[in-house]
């Protein structure tokens, strides 16, 4: 079994899927969230690990399924770095893997908190779209901007500090450097495997332990 199987580059598009490809749906915004031209398939085999950043744990939609975004935890392809690369960015730049994550991936502080790391495992092959994040400014709806959540939102934990980690001060503009994402619409609960993997973003202390043991 093959999540999308026979999925091709233009099923990239706003709007319901084919007929043979499941009932997921894609949103104009979310075709959006890519660079231009940069999208194309990549079939992913089963236990292949996807992390994310977000608020909460993840957990299914009943109507929607997983969410369809994803990154690599090992390098693959042009994503050299994978989870423990975006860690060590993190690191070198002082900063939270929270805000290191936010500036890459170009997540508006008003989109999503990016509070914890989340890691899965595919239980069957799935078929998705990779692509580069298209750059997003800091605050998607300017009448939200407010400083207090945006330090809140970049703020190291105080077990972070004793590794010299800071409060991020972010640019108006996130992604401007180039990562990669994948987009896998029609994820269910049956095909992946979650291990407990629900660590805080902002807690460098506990993501070097889990990443180097």
């Amino acid at each position: 079994m093959t999540v999308n199987e026979g999925l091709i580059k233009s099923d990239f598009k706003a709007g319901k899927a084919r007929q043979k490809l499941g009932e997921w749906y894609i949103p104009q915004s979310h075709i959006d969230a890519f660079v231009k031209d940069t999208v194309r398939v990549e079939t992913l085999p089963a236990g292949f690990k996807l992390f994310k950043l977000t608020k909460g744990e993840a957990k299914s939609d009943p109507k929607y399924g997983i969410t369809p975004w994803w990154c690599s935890v090992s390098p693959f392809k042009e994503d050299y770095e994978g989870a423990i690369g975006r860690f060590e960015q993190a690191k070198l730049n002082k900063i939270d893997m929270s805000a290191m994550a936010r500036y890459m991936a170009a997540v508006p502080i008003d989109w999503n908190e990016l509070d914890n790391y989340i890691e899965i495992s595919l239980k069957v092959a799935a078929s998705g779209f990779w692509g580069t994040f298209a750059p997003q400014e800091k605050w998607h709806d300017k009448h939200k901007q407010n400083l207090a959540v945006e330090m809140s939102r970049g703020r190291a934990t105080p077990t972070s500090r004793t590794m010299g980690i800071k409060d991020a001060v972010l640019p108006n503009e996130l992604g401007a450097l180039e990562a990669w994402q994948f987009y896998i619409p029609g994820l269910q609960e049956e095909h992946i495997s979650r291990q407990d993997r629900v660590i805080s973003a902002h807690d460098m202390v506990a993501l070097q332990a889990y990443f180097f043991g």
